[in-house]
């Protein structure tokens, strides 16, 4: 079976920093490789974790192994007339560096877009953090969906025998939250919104509304989403963390790992209200909208070796 990237699964560290990418007009292949083997040399020197997505323009001129169904991201609109979106920015190359100590995060990812100047150019950038207890700052707890740790790898990676064996698709998406509207709730309000209960009560609620956001994420067996007797499907792993920009923009850049691309897709089309039961839109949705959205894959480690060496 070839070897997942590690960093998809290792604990993460303290700081993270998202950079994505794409080509510039005469771009040199060979430089990017050559850019991208220092950083994986750079960052495991220093301990850094490291995780390389690749988009579906660029990842099928590195090598053949390409997954099946790897589709660029596109814009989801809600036609109910409410304007919601996640908006669809698709690029060629993610860097997700994470650890405890911002300087090395900081410094590997800036030696790497030096090295990458003039073939590859920033489309957008994030640096994150932990905040408390794994939360997000509308204050529940993230991630508690996740299968257990020693289940993720058989969600989030392409089993052995298939195109792509090893790697894993990501969606990597900026959320921005209107904070000062979500907090104006009460907070019982909040959790038929989000269908848990909040920090450090995290259990979910004893029902769930047809817009709550659980019931749009959690896939059910036969469509009954939000159905606790219906058997889940399609789970994914996240890893997401909370950002704030100095001029106010706060939210959750949001980082999920599945084994298909296709289960990606049908969770933003169910919190628009473009599928499911009477095309309810996801009630976080009025709070939190993506500014930024991409798909990538990251390889396996046997695969990007050979794209970088």
């Amino acid at each position: 079976m070839p070897t997942p990237q590690k960093a998809i699964f290792n604990g993460m560290g303290q700081n993270q920093w998202y950079v994505h990418l794409s080509r510039t007009e005469g771009a040199d292949l060979g430089v990017i490789k050559t850019a991208l083997s220092g950083l994986v040399t750079d960052c495991n020197a220093e301990g850094i974790n490291l995780t390389l997505g690749f988009g579906p323009g660029l990842l099928p001129e590195l090598t053949d192994d390409v997954p099946e169904d790897f589709q660029a991201y596109t814009t989801v609109e809600s036609t109910d007339g409410s304007g919601r979106q996640a908006k669809g920015t698709q690029e060629e190359l993610l860097l997700w560096l994470n650890h405890d100590d911002k300087d090395k995060v900081w410094k590997a990812q800036y030696d790497a877009r030096k090295a990458l100047e003039g073939h590859m150019a920033v489309a957008r950038e994030t640096p994150t953090f932990i905040y408390g207890e794994s939360l997000d700052m509308t204050g529940f707890k993230d991630g508690t969906g996740n299968p257990a740790d020693e289940d993720q790898p058989a969600v989030a990676v392409v089993p052995d025998g298939a195109s792509g064996a090893g790697g894993s698709h990501i969606i990597a998406q900026r959320w921005v939250h209107d904070l000062d509207g979500w907090n104006a709730l009460s907070v019982d309000q909040q959790e038929k919104n989000f269908g848990r209960k909040k920090f450090p009560e995290i259990e979910k609620t004893d029902q769930q509304e047809a817009y709550s956001h659980l019931s749009h994420v959690e896939l059910r067996e036969n469509g009954n989403h939000g159905n606790e007797e219906s058997g889940k499907r399609n789970e994914i792993a996240r890893r997401s963390t909370p950002y704030a920009f100095h001029d106010g923009t706060v939210g959750l850049y949001f980082m999920a790992f599945c084994k298909d691309q296709a289960p990606l897709r049908e969770r933003m089309r169910l919190m628009y209200g473009l599928d499911g039961a009477n095309n309810v839109r996801d009630a976080m949705t009025d709070y939190s909208n993506p500014a930024s959205g991409s798909f990538y894959f990251a390889p396996s480690e046997e695969t990007l070796a050979a794209i970088i060496n």
